[in-house]
């Protein structure tokens, strides 16, 4: 078993040293649904695997508008797929991970975040559907409209 998890990590050592690292910066003005407002700051990194294909993650924190609840700090794994068209940089995403709800550590939420946008140069923007799976006893699934302004260093 040691030697697996020793090889796992020497493999994936490898395929983020031989790729380029991209550090981003995200604020999500807007997430919008079910009678819940919010806007969300998180950042990470990504790293190329494919020359259309990257992987990484990240961390952020989300507050409503009002300010009345303490934050949930999201913690989430991402796959992005790139491309160019007639000078057209759009991509696809999907941000999986939890929130850690810091109101009540015990209640968090699942979260599953699909987004479409374009790249300009850095800078790229796109929406998305934020669905949230709470884990408090007898607490349904919620879900949200996102729009996310990034910038990758």
């Amino acid at each position: 078993m040691k030697k697996l998890i020793l090889s796992c990590i020497v493999a994936i050592a490898a395929v983020f040293s031989a790729s380029a690292i991209n550090p981003f910066v995200e604020f999500q003005p807007l997430q919008v649904g079910e009678g819940w407002t919010a806007f969300n700051v998180q950042g990470g990194v990504t790293a190329k695997v494919h020359p259309k294909i990257a992987v990484g993650g990240g961390i952020g924190i989300t507050e409503k508008w009002n300010f009345n609840h303490a934050p949930l700090i999201p913690i989430f794994a991402r796959g992005e797929y790139s491309t160019s068209f007639k000078g057209f940089k759009p991509f696809v995403s999907f941000d999986l991970g939890y929130e850690i709800n810091t109101d009540s550590p015990k209640h968090g939420a699942v979260l599953v975040n699909p987004m479409v946008g374009l790249k300009f140069s850095r800078w790229y923007a796109g929406i998305g559907y934020l669905g949230h799976c709470w884990t408090a006893d007898g607490a349904s699934s919620t879900s949200t409209f996102n729009l996310k302004i990034g910038y990758n260093f």
